[in-house]
């Protein structure tokens, strides 16, 4: 990850920020606050070389010439911006989020919010596109969720990787949750109180030397990785490729194999016509029987039907942060069934996830300008 502090013309620009901004960003729900207090050592004048946040300011706007496009809160306009080398910055509203200009340069998308690629034909192709645009950058790590034609742009960029540590956090902690059986345990009143004997009868599990499997070995799971080493958990892991392991602690083995010896499988593989639906009544049926699944992927890459078989023959338990369909519709049995526990795919969340984002677009609208490869590049 490039902090925004590595680099110094960036890092003038957020310094750049008039405290009105500041104050509207943290209005938002956006905690890029923290960005423009990272800073805050630095001064408003006197510490940047012997000119003052106007003067960088100024030097900066000039020949500045990209049009920036976004889908995010109008309060960010100001802070895009700032950045150096943008001469504007403009907000689109969420239900026109696909009137995409095409005479900008850059656009800033959000996620697709259901808009499936393989719905095209209710997001009609701008007319023009892609114009003058050279660079899309996505907020999300995955592309599922976008038109097909997005991707016609010169280059478009995700953000993968940005969500990658609390999205392994929330993993560990639903394992920690299911090992620990926190719901069970945690108490309403003073007559709840169990015996020792009890207590002994059911012990709480342990990570330690539990068998983790990793369907996919991208950057979220290879930071899952690294939390459960320190767990001291065995580790394997499938991958698409046919890479080497990038982490000693890591076992590469075949997906029957991966699934019969997991007792915590965390599924973080992208989607595609490989993947979905690649966990069914087949490899479902060879987990062990009190085998815990974790999904921050995709709820495609798993068979709902084949799961509720399993759950229904008192086999499985599941923490799913994604669900197939998503969202939910009321009354889903998925919502009811004791062996499941579904949150409302927030795994990515974390106080830092959008200053990451707002980073990664920083970066790469830089390197647009110098000609360097893009982070992220589709």
């Amino acid at each position: 990850m490039i902090s925004i502090t590595d680099r110094p013309g960036l890092a003038a620009s957020v310094r750049c920020w008039p405290s009105r901004v500041v104050t509207m960003i943290s209005a938002m729900t956006i905690p890029v606050r923290t960005i423009c207090l990272s800073l805050a050592g630095a001064g408003r004048k006197g510490q940047d070389g012997g000119h003052g946040c106007d003067a960088i300011c100024s030097h900066q706007n000039r020949g500045a010439r990209m049009r920036v496009v976004h889908q995010f809160a109008p309060a960010m306009s100001a802070m895009i911006a700032s950045l150096p080398g943008v001469t504007s910055a403009e907000h689109i509203p969420l239900d026109q989020r696909w009137n995409l200009p095409t005479d900008a340069d850059v656009l800033f998308v959000l996620h697709g919010e259901g808009d499936s690629r393989s719905h095209d034909e209710g997001l009609p192709r701008p007319a023009g596109w892609p114009g003058s645009v050279r660079l899309v950058q996505i907020a999300s790590a995955g592309i599922d969720d976008y038109p097909t034609w997005l991707f016609d742009a010169p280059q478009v960029a995700t953000a993968s990787g940005t969500t990658a540590r609390p999205i392994a956090e929330y993993a560990l902690a639903v394992m920690l949750n299911h090992a620990k059986r926190l719901p069970t345990i945690t108490l309403n009143a003073g007559d709840e109180w169990p015996t020792r004997e009890m207590q002994m009868d059911k012990p709480l599990a342990s990570l330690e030397g539990r068998t983790l499997g990793l369907l996919g070995l991208g950057q979220i799971a290879r930071q899952v990785a690294r939390f459960a080493a320190a767990f001291d958990m065995t580790i394997i892991a499938t991958r698409a490729s046919d890479a080497p392991s990038p982490d000693p602690n890591v076992t590469l083995v075949p997906l029957p194999e991966l699934v019969a010896r997991a007792d915590h499988l965390v599924i973080a593989a992208p989607i595609g016509a490989s993947t979905r639906g690649l966990l069914g009544a087949d490899l479902l049926g060879r987990m062990k029987p009190d085998a815990h699944i974790v999904n921050v992927a995709r709820g495609a890459i798993i068979d709902t039907d084949a799961l509720r078989a399993q759950f229904d023959a008192g086999r499985l338990w599941a923490s799913l942060d994604v669900t197939d369909p998503e969202p939910l519709p009321p009354g889903h049995w998925l919502f009811a069934h004791p062996r499941a526990r579904i949150t409302p795919h927030l795994s990515w969340s974390s106080s830092e996830t959008m200053r990451r984002v707002f980073e990664r677009l920083a970066e790469n609208i830089r390197r647009l300008q110098a000609g360097e490869p893009l982070l992220g590049a589709v």
